[in-house]
């Protein structure tokens, strides 16, 4: 149930928040983070690090609600309101893996995720090198640019 509710508020969230006529170009940054959430899930969950429970549809050890709901809505936005100043970058990567972390965390206290050899503080470091290169990504290659202050 964790996994439809998850769904349904990012995608609320989306359809509030996405610019549609600048969806062609930002949907790349949500396609990476749907394609690091698989790898990272896959190769963590054949390890026995953690489970996923109850995942309804199951992509690779992950559930495709998680995948296409916060991950792809946090990649997508992430590029669309990417900030052009270094310290709103920065800002903005904080408080975007603060609250990907802290869903993560809830996730874990409702028992849709389970942690067999793995800790939150794993996570973290995942977490934020995860945001870091969707940063980069959105202003590197999908031109994000921005100006320094």
């Amino acid at each position: 149930m964790e996994w439809i509710l998850l769904f349904i508020t990012n995608w609320v969230i989306f359809l509030l928040l996405v610019d549609w006529r600048k969806l062609k170009i930002n949907i790349w940054s949500g396609l990476l983070a749907i394609i690091m959430a698989i790898t990272v899930d896959f190769f963590n969950t054949i390890n026995g690090r953690y489970i996923i429970r109850d995942s309804i549809i199951s992509i690779l050890g992950t559930s495709l609600f998680f995948l296409i709901g916060p991950v792809f809505v946090i990649g997508t936005l992430l590029a669309q309101y990417h900030p052009r100043k270094k310290s709103l970058t920065i800002l903005n990567t904080i408080i975007l893996f603060i609250l990907y972390s802290s869903t993560e965390l809830i996730l874990v206290f409702r028992g849709a995720v389970e942690y067999l050899n793995w800790n939150f503080y794993d996570s973290l470091i995942i977490n934020i090198g995860a945001l870091s290169t969707l940063s980069w990504f959105s202003i590197v290659l999908l031109d994000k640019w921005r100006v320094e202050e």
